[in-house]
């Protein structure tokens, strides 16, 4: 009798076990909460050693930060912020880049953007180049970036690439 009491009060044990399991494999089956779109890279004449690459980042959970970014296209990649002062406006590395719950941020020319800093080659129109962003929650997000010639009409400017955490 003792052995069917321990098998018996195992059985609820054993249903939290499996109810939690299913929670977590539902969350890790989630949508991302992070997209990033209309990401594009500014192409650099030859002799030039930074770019710039922008984007939009949509945020559908909770609030994060972009803390970091890297690319194999350059020595170092820096979040900027363009500030005015007195009339004259100042690029200033930032440490990160809050995305509040549901909100979208723009990173775009004369604004927030991501400083390519010694790059390995000119950024030439119609190369892509690979970019990982650094979000304190989300985690690492691969983003492919078109480079575009900043002087063509805005359509060369519009993508529909969309990237997401995994």
């Amino acid at each position: 009798m003792g052995r069917m009491i321990a098998t018996n009060s195992s059985r609820p044990a054993l249903g939290v076990l499996l109810v939690g399991l299913l929670c977590v494999r539902a969350a890790a089956a989630a949508e991302p909460s992070i997209h990033i779109v209309d990401a594009w890279a500014r192409a650099t004449p030859p002799g030039v050693e930074t770019g710039a690459v922008y984007c939009k980042i949509l945020n559908h959970g909770g609030a994060d930060r972009l803390v970091d970014a890297r690319s194999p296209a350059a020595h170092g990649v820096e979040i900027h912020a363009s500030v005015s002062e007195n009339g004259v406006v100042e690029m200033r590395r930032i440490d990160a880049l809050p995305v509040d719950a549901g909100a979208s941020v723009e990173l775009a020319p004369g604004g927030t953007h991501l400083m390519l800093v010694g790059l390995a080659a000119p950024l030439a129109a119609g190369a892509k180049v690979e970019l990982t962003l650094v979000f304190a929650v989300a985690g690492e997000i691969a983003v492919e970036v078109p480079v575009v010639d900043a002087r063509a009409p805005p359509a060369a400017h519009e993508h529909e690439h969309e990237h997401h955490a995994q």
